[in-house]
């Protein structure tokens, strides 16, 4: 038996060498095998296809030359460090066709055992060219939307400035200038959600980002953020609610609470629940606004805050420890 046959000694549960061979060499996969020293001795018949290539020429590591130069070092170091571990492994690379077009395949390896011992490694590769050139395209599209999306709050922020600039009255300053710090929350929001391009967002990383953005354009840079963060995955929606609430939270504290240092905390509280806590060391909230449901903002603030809150069922907390200290408790 030569090297090409070897796959079918000891029949598998019972099925033949051209058995096994039909189903191998007619499956919608390409599908490949290794001994216990790395090296290939197996491809079916649509890996040959494929490759316009025979058994002997993909023997060994000879399958690696079809792999694209510039994958070519992530694939091969994926597959040793898995074979050394005796772990299963999925990785993307770029195969070339026979007519010298590369494709995309998805590869998934895994170990397999005869009699208890370990026997080398099976595989198969799925062409996931039309996945990854429609995620392409997406991404170009958001890229645009988000440019314009960015364009276009700039175009308001700039008209409020000027409303702002010629107003008369201390109170349409002020209104105008929250109206202002609103829109640059909207914007940071945007822009740190562009960055994820599957349908969750780690809380752990986006809020600090978002956070630190934002006491960067209200405090000029003389306020730092204090973060102790750990993973909670949410949806987009709840990300963009709980992104507005921090900017609003973030905005407060540098306004109302005259304070160098702002401290966020991201932490999961039990299973399937989670809370973000601003705090600060500033003046706190009066016992009046304590005791009225009314922050330092004012009650649009409270109201805005309030709203998001609702309508991914937080609950929003709020007293006086060192400081003012607001905590959103949510499930996710």
């Amino acid at each position: 038996m030569n090297q090409t046959d070897s796959i079918a000694s000891g029949q598998i549960d019972g099925m033949g060498e051209r058995e096994f061979r039909e189903l191998a060499d007619n499956a919608p996969v390409m599908i490949w095998r290794s001994r216990t020293d790395k090296l290939c001795d197996w491809f079916n018949k649509p890996w040959q296809d494929f490759s316009g290539k025979t058994q002997e020429q993909l023997f060994g590591y000879g399958w690696t030359d079809d792999v694209h130069p510039e994958d070519f070092d992530r694939c091969v170091a994926t597959y040793t460090n898995a074979f050394d571990a005796r772990e299963s492994f999925t990785m993307p690379y770029r195969l070339r066709r026979s007519d010298g077009v590369y494709r995309w395949f998805l590869d998934n390896g895994a170990p397999f055992f005869r009699n208890g011992e370990f026997a080398g490694y099976f595989g198969s590769c799925i062409d996931i060219t039309e996945q990854r050139d429609l995620e392409e395209h997406q991404r170009v599209l958001l890229a645009e939307l988000n440019h314009r999306v960015k364009n276009n709050l700039q175009l308001i922020i700039s008209f409020l400035q000027l409303s702002k600039n010629r107003a008369r009255g201390d109170e349409a300053k002020t209104l105008l200038q929250g109206a202002i710090s609103r829109i640059h929350g909207v914007g940071a929001v945007q822009n740190e959600l562009h960055k994820y391009s599957s349908g969750t967002v780690d809380l752990a990383e986006y809020l600090p980002n978002l956070a630190r953005n934002v006491l960067s354009i209200e405090s000029g840079e003389s306020a730092t953020l204090v973060t102790e963060a750990q993973t909670v995955k949410v949806p987009f929606q709840t990300a963009s609610n709980l992104g507005l609430i921090v900017n609003e939270l973030m905005i407060n504290a540098i306004k109302h609470g005259g304070v160098d240092r702002v401290f966020l905390t991201v932490k999961q509280t039990g299973p399937g629940m989670a809370e973000i806590c601003v705090a600060d060391q500033g003046r706190g909230f009066s016992e009046e606004a304590l005791a009225d449901d009314v922050p330092r903002g004012g009650a649009k603030g409270m109201e805005l805050i309030g709203a998001l809150a609702r309508s991914f069922k937080a609950t929003v907390t709020r007293r006086n420890q060192n400081g003012a200290q607001v905590t959103i408790s949510f499930p996710y």
